[in-house]
Parts: structure tokens; C-alpha cells; sequence
């Protein structure tokens, strides 16, 4: 009988003990640093290889916030879920399944996606909120000097007219559309060549216009317009280097910074000179302005130490981008480092190479 009493004794403290072990109290690292899913989905660094043994082209999928919804390209098609709902790990698979999207403007429910496509459905149009889709790229981008394929790196759209688009294109150079993609006009023929990365006009003077990236001799630059693309200028250039991303001060539209290899640098002039105020070992990605405050930037990428390899690390400034420190790192399991970064609200939204989505919570 005592046999079977300690028995039930032990059997109770062992079931105690697991509940506790389950409902232990989360680390202050772990509230602020989350995994929210979609690891199998977006893994990038699989997505890549992907992509260029079957369309021979780099592929850099991102993510964008857009009515209080995240939304993740991945090779298969955009995912999204509500910015309020992130203690689960439930995705909506919403546009263009099937397809390796990378970027995507929206005006209420038509959107239009540049995907990893080199041919007809290089650019895609929904009109039904994502449930349906078409091929719309422009004949005229597929010419036979090319062997009919288009390559395009980036699409964005005018934070002052939802109708009016840029788009990087290869071997086009910069398109605009001013009908939300019915007909595109080429502004400009200048491209990298070696890397392609960005265009964009300047959210306070849209009449500035912007696209990055490398050229063939291995030669960052920054191309710009400042009459909507009429005429253009080399506002900056640097050896063995390439400009992923330009970030735009919120409340100076003189003062940018830019996102290269290694270092950022920065404007208080509109271009005309530039400054390095960060050098680390990174591949800087993308620089984004905190939302609430404009004096807080981050920036992340990815770090060129090959030891390093599971690490990434975001860096933040609290004085306008003149000084910078680190705001967090961590080591994740697979490939470290991000491809893109958004905010929503105190969120910091991470797109990592190979372990899915992880968020920030800035303190």
C-alpha cells in the first residue's frame, strides 16, 4: 500500500514539475527578440539558388507594412499577417502564389509585384485583392538584344500619388508609370550592370528620383534626378563598393543616408557631399528612420566575418545618424544576417536569410 501511495506521489510531483518547467517565465531577451514564423517559407538563402538555376538572376525578396498588415515575399508567393497578431505563428498565403515576388505596390485592391520572372510575368497584376493575377509586363521590355528577358530589381510607388510608380529594370534602366502600371515611360537608361538595388523618389519632393547600385567595373553609385527625370547626375560613386538602399530624414530633405558595404554615409546637403558615419564589418542593407521618432535610425545586413556567419546585428542611432552603436545582436541557428527590415509601431519586423521572421521590440 505504501508502494502505491509513493508511486502516486512521485507520478504527481513529475507532472508538477513539467507544468512548471512549461509555464516558466519567458527571459527579458525573449520578449524582446521573437521568432514568428514562416522559417520553411522564406528561406532566402534556399529561394536564391531557386531562382537563379531557373531564371539565372539574383533574387532579393522583402518585407513591407501596409494598413497595419505585414507582408513577406517569398519565392512562392506573399504572405501576410496582422502587425497587432504576432503571438501566433498563423500566415495568410495572400497574392500571387506560386510566383517569386519580390517587392509590390498596392492601391486599394489592385497590386502590382515585380517577381524573379525574366519573361512575361516579370511584372504582375491583381485587381481582386490578391486572389487572382495576371502578366502585364510591357512587350517593349523584351527585346531580343536581351534574349527577350527582363530583369526587374525594384518597384516604388509616390508617397503623395498612389498612380505613380518607378521601377528598376534591366536592360531598361529606370521606367515610370504615372496609371498605376497601364503604360511605363523609360527616364532614364543608366544602370549597374553588376548589382541593381534601388529606386525611389524622395517621400518630401517627388520630383527627386533616385536608384543605386554597382557597375561593371565594381563602382557604387547613386543616380539622380532632380526635375521627375529629365535630366541626370552621379551624385556619388566609391571603389569596390555598392549602395543597397537610401533612407530619407523625415523632416530635412537635405539630409540622407545611405546603405553600402561596410559603412554608412550621410548628407546634410542633398548629395553633394558625403560622410561616413558608420564602418563595421557588414554589408549594410537598408537604414530605416524610427517612425516615431525622427533623431532614431537602425540599419542591419549582413556580416562579412565568414566565422561569423550565424550572427547579426542591428545598429541604431539616437542623434540624426551622426553616431552610431549597437542596439542588439544575437546568433541565430542557420545563416545570420537580414535582408530587409520594417517598423510597426515599437516593432522592429526582421527578414532573415534562413530563419524566418523575427521581430524586435524596441524599449
Amino acid at each position: 500500500m505504501k508502494s502505491l501511495f509513493l508511486i502516486l506521489f512521485l507520478s504527481v510531483m513529475f507532472i508538477s514539475c513539467k507544468d512548471d518547467n512549461n509555464l516558466r517565465e519567458i527571459t527579458d531577451d525573449e520578449k524582446i527578440f521573437e521568432y514568428i514564423g514562416l522559417k520553411d517559407k522564406a528561406n532566402v538563402i534556399e529561394a536564391q539558388e531557386k531562382v537563379w538555376n531557373t531564371y539565372g538572376r539574383p533574387y532579393r525578396p522583402s518585407v513591407q507594412v501596409v494598413d497595419g498588415y505585414i507582408y513577406i515575399a517569398t519565392w512562392s508567393g506573399i504572405y501576410r499577417k496582422p502587425a497587432k497578431s504576432l503571438n501566433n505563428m498563423d500566415w495568410e498565403k495572400f497574392a500571387f502564389s506560386g510566383l517569386p515576388v519580390i517587392q509590390f505596390v498596392m492601391k486599394g485592391d489592385s497590386i502590382i509585384a515585380i517577381t524573379a520572372c525574366t519573361d512575361e510575368k516579370a511584372f504582375v497584376l491583381s485587381t481582386d485583392g490578391g486572389k487572382t493575377c495576371k502578366a502585364i509586363t510591357p512587350p517593349e521590355f523584351l527585346i531580343e538584344e536581351n534574349e527577350l528577358k527582363v530583369i526587374p530589381y525594384s518597384i516604388s510607388q509616390n508617397s503623395q500619388n498612389a498612380n505613380s510608380l518607378l521601377a528598376l529594370v534591366e536592360p531598361i534602366g529606370v521606367v515610370k508609370s504615372v496609371n498605376f502600371g497601364k503604360s511605363w515611360k523609360t527616364i532614364s537608361t543608366f544602370y549597374g550592370g553588376y548589382q541593381n538595388w534601388f529606386v525611389g523618389f524622395h517621400p518630401q519632393d517627388t520630383t527627386n528620383i533616385y536608384n543605386t547600385g554597382e557597375t561593371m567595373i565594381f563602382e557604387s553609385f547613386i543616380n539622380a534626378s532632380c526635375n521627375d527625370g529629365k535630366d541626370w547626375i552621379i551624385l556619388e560613386n566609391e571603389r569596390n563598393n555598392c549602395i543597397h538602399h537610401i533612407a530619407f530624414d523625415p523632416t530635412n530633405p537635405n539630409i540622407m543616408i545611405y546603405s553600402g558595404e561596410y559603412f554608412l554615409k550621410k548628407t546634410i546637403d542633398k548629395g553633394r557631399i558625403w560622410n561616413p558615419v558608420l564602418k563595421d564589418d557588414v554589408y549594410f542593407y537598408k537604414t530605416i528612420y524610427d517612425k516615431r521618432n525622427p533623431q532614431i535610425l537602425y540599419s542591419t545586413g549582413v556580416t562579412r566575418i565568414p566565422k561569423e556567419e550565424h550572427k547579426f546585428i542591428i545598429h541604431h542611432s539616437t542623434d540624426g545618424g551622426d553616431t552610431w552603436s549597437i542596439l542588439y545582436q544575437a546568433d541565430l541557428l542557420g545563416v545570420g544576417g537580414i535582408i530587409d527590415i520594417e517598423q510597426y509601431d515599437d516593432i522592429l519586423i526582421l527578414y532573415t536569410y534562413t530563419d524566418g521572421i523575427y521581430i524586435y521590440r524596441i524599449k
